[in-house]
């Protein structure tokens, strides 16, 4: 294994060892109220994860990136991503779509891109990442198909070309993975193929029925991973839902966004026909200008607590989960051509060839470290609206209230817990410029609390 920086990991370490005693109710700065109640319950957490792209893959120099995502940010969503824009079906395997020409296909798989891929997938495999592992294909498909587009005469030789790699990775690699996202962005140009709504309806159909034809059944599905939320609420979701094949299959709703909340999903889908159905965000984060062009971003705490502050919107508004664009710094082919793109929670040092934390690893930590899946939104009233604070309670009851405060100096919460028993004190942690994932005192609890926040601060509280 090459080496790799473990600063990160005794971070994470002395946070856990350190700062046991109790928060004295002397607050200095001003004081905001919030009652915390465990009467309104909102959605059930499906949990946080990363994009992760499979060209990274490069023996054992990605392991301890994947690593960190699982031991020290304890995310639990995957979206695994394989390019589509070149060297897979550059040649059609046969004249008949519904025939799989396994000559063909068994040599095209076995080719070092889609080695990457398959090992990448292992790996993940090993480490207990299964039914949340979602793979996603990016970029346009083999001009014979169309290219930039799908063409109607090409559509089933498109959904064979798909359906040969999930039954390869099944049947040959013996690989698990629960989720699919077929397609990427088709509302804009490149990100994959652009299909209008009525299209994507029809090719998704297709992929599931002749999945389970082949018998890949148990899989689930998400769509349509569209690049505006109004795009994908107002157009790509109805043509979805007049199909049963679909919905019977779907997981979950899949939209991306880089503004927060700003589509009223939440609303849409609970006045559809399935009320009940979950959406994530399945690419979210704060835009980073030229990040997709090879250029660096500005990684600072503000950009770090700005991508906080859209997973926090984008929760409070009822989705049940949420993966950050992106997990690591990579090269996408259908960005070329961009040298890089620098998007990742973790950095890449191509002279070491190792992996670093940027902030946002840590205003992340803030949430996935103390915010289990399976937890409920309960409710949060506070007087200062600027405070942004959301709070959850697992299924034994702990609480965890999240937060940031945006003002340039200290505010003082004085909390209230309102049908939550038993909260005798709360651990605290926080990160802001000049620190991260910082253990402070604990905070004494009961039906009331009260705890000071730096100036520009995130900050967690969980019972215990």
């Amino acid at each position: 294994m090459k080496y790799f920086s473990i600063i990160p990991l005794l971070i994470f370490a002395l946070v856990a060892a350190t700062g046991c005693t109790e928060q004295q109710n002397n607050p200095q700065g001003t004081a905001v109220e919030a009652t915390i109640d465990g009467s309104s319950r909102f959605q059930q957490l499906d949990g946080i994860g990363v994009n992760a792209n499979t060209r990274s893959w490069n023996g054992k120099e990605l392991e301890p990136a994947l690593d960190l995502f699982i031991d020290s940010l304890q995310i639990n969503l995957w979206r695994v991503i394989v390019e589509t824009v070149e060297k897979w079906e550059e040649e059609n395997d046969n004249d008949d779509p519904f025939s799989f020409n396994w000559n063909y296909y068994n040599k095209l798989y076995e080719t070092p891109k889609f080695q990457k891929v398959w090992d990448m997938i292992a790996y993940l495999n090993k480490r207990g990442v299964n039914d949340n592992l979602m793979i996603n294909f990016m970029g346009i498909v083999p001009s014979w198909m169309g290219g930039e587009i799908v063409k109607p005469e090409y559509e089933d030789e498109y959904i064979e070309m798909l359906v040969s790699f999930f039954y390869y990775a099944k049947k040959t690699r013996h690989l698990e993975f629960g989720l699919i996202s077929p397609m990427n962005e088709p509302d804009i140009r490149k990100e994959g193929p652009t299909v209008e709504p009525e299209q994507y309806a029809r090719l998704l159909k297709k992929f599931i029925s002749r999945m389970n034809d082949v018998g890949l059944n148990g899989i689930q599905y998400t769509g349509p991973d569209v690049a505006n939320m109004h795009t994908g609420i107002q157009k790509y979701l109805p043509e979805m839902l007049k199909e049963p094949v679909i919905m019977s299959n779907l997981a979950f709703w899949g939209l991306h966004s880089y503004e927060g909340y700003y589509a009223n999903a939440d609303s849409a889908i609970k006045h559809s026909a399935y009320p009940q159905a979950k959406w994530w965000i399945t690419e979210w984060n704060e835009w980073c200008n030229g990040c997709d062009d090879g250029k660096l971003g500005n990684y600072d705490y503000d950009y770090a607590a700005s991508s906080l502050t859209r997973l926090l919107d984008l929760l409070s508004n009822g989705a049940n989960g949420a993966i950050l664009w992106e997990g690591y710094d990579s090269y996408y082919e259908h960005h070329a051509p961009s040298t890089f793109s620098y998007w990742g929670v973790l950095e890449y040092n191509a002279e070491s060839r190792t992996y670093h934390p940027r902030k946002h690893f840590y205003t992340l930590s803030q949430f996935t470290r103390f915010i289990s899946p399976g937890s409920t939104r309960i409710g949060v009233d506070a007087t200062a609206k600027e405070l942004m604070i959301t709070a959850f309670q697992d299924s034994q009851g702990q609480i965890a209230i999240i937060g940031l405060n945006p003002r340039d100096k200290d505010i003082v919460i004085d909390g209230s817990l309102k049908d939550i028993p038993g909260v005798k004190r709360f651990q605290y942690h926080y990160t802001n410029s000049a620190e991260n994932l910082k253990r402070g005192t604990d905070v004494k609890a009961g039906k009331r609390f009260n705890v000071t926040i730096p100036a520009n601060t995130i900050f967690t509280l969980k019972s215990y």
